[in-house]
């Protein structure tokens, strides 16, 4: 649970004069109460006036890690699911020729992977210049956030704390899935026999989201990801005799909470792989948008 009052209480510090000795001092205090870092604490007071920028710093990641909501458990977490997973794609990442450009990552999922969400490789299209120029335009621009990804997660090697790697975890995040989501519209669009556009298929064209959209979209991916385990050890005990009322409560809530995130994706047209599709269901968990008679009957049942 993250204090708001302690979060302002570090951004009050940072907007103040913090000259003196005991001025720092009290910054080392709110740091040492983030970090547990006491030989860091002792360093900063060894020599506070040399080591007031490296204060004021460390209490800015801190700050904005607090901002965004989150909790450096939930930064560990978003390293964990993010960056192997980088990892694996870059370090798989083909030499390039020519610049490189046929030869970019791309989003299409893999029968094979098991459900690691790695990712084939299509390449350019064999009609790519007959495509409409906002689509021809993807390719390009997914090189350059291919680029940003790449740049970001050496970044993050150097780094080894969280409240460090936060800055450039959040690139990798939003970068990636932007990548993804543009990848998969690149790749799925349909030209008919004449080179145009399909009717049909251009009037179902996910629209570009706002950075507002993709990080509602981001943040109910990322907590389907680390709230189905529970909800998943939580339906196993349910058959169980011992099962209480107070563990019924929380498996309900549980569910409810991960179903409007599931609603989420479904809102924004976001696939589901096959099985987290089967783990959700095995929740008692909808995956398919609700019908204008699931709605009815629904009012209608309140």
């Amino acid at each position: 649970m993250i204090d708001p009052k302690f979060t302002e209480q570090i951004a009050r510090w940072l907007d103040s004069e913090h000259t003196t000795r005991e001025q720092i001092e009290a910054g080392a205090q709110l740091l040492l109460s983030l970090n547990r870092d006491h030989a860091m604490f002792q360093r900063i007071m060894h020599r506070p006036e040399r080591m007031l920028s490296f204060l004021e710093y460390k209490l800015r990641r801190f700050l904005q890690i607090r901002k965004d909501g989150q909790t450096i458990r939930d930064v560990i977490q978003l390293d964990n699911e993010i960056t192997p997973h980088l990892q694996a794609i870059i370090n798989s990442e083909p030499i390039p020729v020519e610049g490189g450009a046929e030869l970019l990552p791309v989003e299409q999922p893999a029968e094979q992977d098991g459900g690691n969400e790695m990712y084939v490789r299509k390449g350019i299209r064999p009609d790519h210049d007959q495509l409409p120029a906002d689509i021809q335009a993807i390719w390009p621009a997914n090189a350059e956030r291919w680029k940003k990804i790449k740049e970001a997660y050496e970044t993050c090697k150097s780094l080894t704390e969280p409240c460090d790697r936060y800055e450039y975890l959040k690139v990798l995040k939003e970068t990636w899935y932007k990548y993804k989501q543009e990848m998969a519209r690149y790749d799925d669009y349909q030209l008919t026999a004449d080179g145009g556009s399909d009717g049909e298929d251009a009037a179902d064209q996910t629209p570009a989201l706002t950075p507002e959209q993709e990080k509602e979209l981001g943040n109910a991916d990322s907590y389907i990801s680390k709230n189905l385990p529970q909800m998943q050890q939580l339906v196993a005990a349910a058959k169980e005799e011992d099962f209480n009322e107070a563990q019924k409560k929380q498996l309900e809530s549980l569910r409810g909470r991960i179903q409007q995130r599931v609603d989420v994706l479904l809102k924004y047209g976001r696939t589901l792989t096959d099985e987290r599709r089967e783990q959700l269901l095995q929740c008692d968990i909808k995956v398919t948008p609700e019908t204008p008679e699931e709605n009815e009957q629904g009012h209608e049942s309140e």
